[in-house]
């Protein structure tokens, strides 16, 4: 209930300093999505390990409810986790439009530092079909392109678990999301969507 706590160590794990809170995160934890037996805005951290501009970078992605809908988010940090950015929204659908975007999962690129980020998304579709997204910064997470998947939209079937199954890595502008889908009403499939982009740029895109 106190949003997203950030608490670091700087001895290898074996101890932790005090927790920062860095957002509150209205209805993160557990909120109800269209033929979802359950969903939550479970948050992921990544650091920016390439030798670019943005080394070190602290980044956390999660989604939450505060536009009435769900969206994904993003902060950063370049000090350590000593101050954040503000909450910014990834993706660029109209804002509170009732759409709704979660699951997300993120990777930094050890290359290039450009932030990946997956998430399920039903911008395009009505009900309970469901589609993919794959959003991508190469500027410290202050904007993001997103790529749509080229995945047909499936249905989601409220006696059938979803499940938070979704996946991201990415390494020199190779970039392979993964993520389960419907195939029938009680069949899942686990499929990737392989992108390869020139790196630190946006020029690229999904290959299958």
């Amino acid at each position: 209930p106190k949003g997203i706590a950030f608490c670091k160590s700087m001895n290898g794990g074996y101890t932790f300093g005090k927790e920062k809170i860095l957002t509150e995160t209205p209805g993160a934890w557990d909120f109800a999505v269209k033929g979802l037996m359950r969903c939550n805005g479970f948050a992921i951290a990544g650091v920016d390990l390439s030798d670019g501009p943005n080394r070190g970078t602290i980044y956390v992605n999660w989604a939450d409810k505060r536009n009435g809908d769900p969206d994904i988010f993003i902060m950063s940090s370049k000090d350590g986790g000593e101050t954040w950015t503000q909450p910014l929204r990834v993706n660029d659908d109209p804002k509170s439009n009732g759409k709704e975007q979660f699951f997300t999962w993120m990777a930094v690129d050890p290359v290039d530092g450009a932030v990946n980020i997956v998430f399920y998304d039903r911008r395009d579709t009505e009900g309970v079909k469901t589609g993919l997204t794959m959003a991508r910064s190469i500027d410290g997470g202050k904007t993001f392109v997103n790529h749509k998947i080229n995945q047909e939209p499936f249905a989601s079937q409220n006696d059938a678990f979803f499940g938070d199954y979704i996946g991201i890595d990415a390494y020199g502008g190779r970039v392979v999301a993964m993520y389960m889908h419907f195939v029938d009403t009680r069949k899942l499939a686990i499929s990737a969507a392989i992108s390869n982009f020139k790196p630190g740029t946006q020029k690229g895109g999904a290959e299958k």
